[in-house]
């Protein structure tokens, strides 16, 4: 059985994700040597370990069996996002996490997979095309509910990517584009409202968004520095551990959200180039496998594993280069961070185990 299994396994999945994981500690120890570089290294590499078992366990385990806990695994997420307002602690103004002696984990990160599964079983037994008004008022309800207890914390950048992953999986149901039309016209009328509701910080970013010059010393600080880092790698970039924005810490928390700008000036355009083609293909292959899923559960799960992967990596690159606004959404397998590395392994795990049952039947 376990050698059956490995024969069947897309390792150029596998590779990928692996390289992708040591350019990661090799950018990480880079940022941070000067500051406690081998201890953020150990802690990832930790996070990668715990990781790496779940993969392997979201690998083994059938995804039809993984299926049924759907329900109680989507419970489980609000209880902890309910938990985390209650009861986290509150750093820099957000309440994200719950502590386990020196570690912390977000419930928020895993409330896209639990999303994932929850869609995917709901709508495995629905043939393409017959979603009904009904089927997108009980899934939108069970979008809604994570999604406003995320906004709570508030987390705008995960909550973002909670959306994409619902309109993925109606989209591959063959909802009717009317009803995709109809939401884009009530979003963008909802705008002024949303508008309203948002945080200092969060309409400061988007406007910084519009022209980062404007704030340049606050808001727009981040993005001015990001597209400096960036710019100055120029082809063959700066070296590695020679970067100047890089060394002297001129883009805060550099490690986490903003790597990327690590990446383009250190290792140049050939090295973001580089890392561009990683993510394009990694993405083709999720692609392929949900293309080639043996049933509809394994292909909604499969897509909505790559949405979640796709918004991710939109998101991070678009912000770092100043052509979307700054959300804090990590960069997947890259950026520092725990939660972020467990719930992308486990949706690579999510993506094997598609594969290989492919063949087991």
């Amino acid at each position: 059985m376990f050698f059956s299994i490995i024969r069947k396994i897309d390792w150029l999945l596998v590779v990928i994700v692996f390289i992708l994981l040591i350019f990661s500690l090799l950018n990480i120890y880079s940022v941070t040597a000067e500051d406690q570089g081998t201890e953020k290294v150990l802690r990832q590499l930790v996070w990668i370990g715990i990781g790496l078992i779940i993969l392997i366990s979201m690998t083994m385990v059938d995804y039809h069996t993984l299926s049924a806990f759907a329900y109680p695994f989507y419970f489980l997420i609000l209880i902890a996002l309910v938990t985390v307002l209650a009861i986290g602690p509150v750093v820099s103004g957000s309440q994200r996490w719950i502590r386990f002696g020196g570690f912390s984990i977000q419930p928020s990160e895993f409330a896209k997979l639990a999303m994932i599964l929850v869609l995917a079983r709901y709508f495995s037994n629905k043939k393409r095309g017959t979603i009904s008004f009904i089927d997108i008022i009980i899934t939108g309800i069970l979008l809604c509910v994570p999604l406003a207890l995320i906004l709570k914390q508030p987390d705008l950048g995960t909550a973002l990517v909670l959306l994409p992953i619902y309109v993925a999986i109606l989209f591959i149901m063959g909802l009717d584009w009317k009803y995709f039309l109809i939401a884009g016209i009530l979003g963008i009328c909802a705008m002024p409202l949303m508008w309203h509701h948002l945080k200092p910080y969060q309409k400061n970013r988007i406007i910084s968004f519009i022209n980062p010059n404007a704030d340049p010393l606050g808001s727009g600080y981040h993005v001015i520095q990001s597209e400096i880092a960036i710019g100055s790698g120029g082809f063959w970039g700066k070296g590695y551990m020679r970067g100047s924005q890089t060394r002297l810490n001129f883009i805060p928390e550099q490690f986490t959200d903003f790597i990327f700008s690590v990446v383009g000036e250190e290792w140049g355009f050939v090295g973001t180039i580089g890392l561009l083609i990683l993510y394009f293909t990694l993405i083709y292959r999720g692609l392929y496998i949900a293309s080639k899923a043996r049933d509809r559960l394994g292909a909604l799960i499969a897509i909505g594993v790559i949405a979640m992967l796709m918004m991710h990596v939109t998101v991070n690159i678009g912000m770092c280069i100043g052509i979307m606004p700054v959300t804090g959404v990590p960069l997947p397998f890259m950026s520092y961070g725990g939660s972020a590395i467990l719930s992308n392994l486990a949706g690579i795990g999510l993506l094997l185990n598609i594969q290989i049952r492919r063949f087991m039947f």
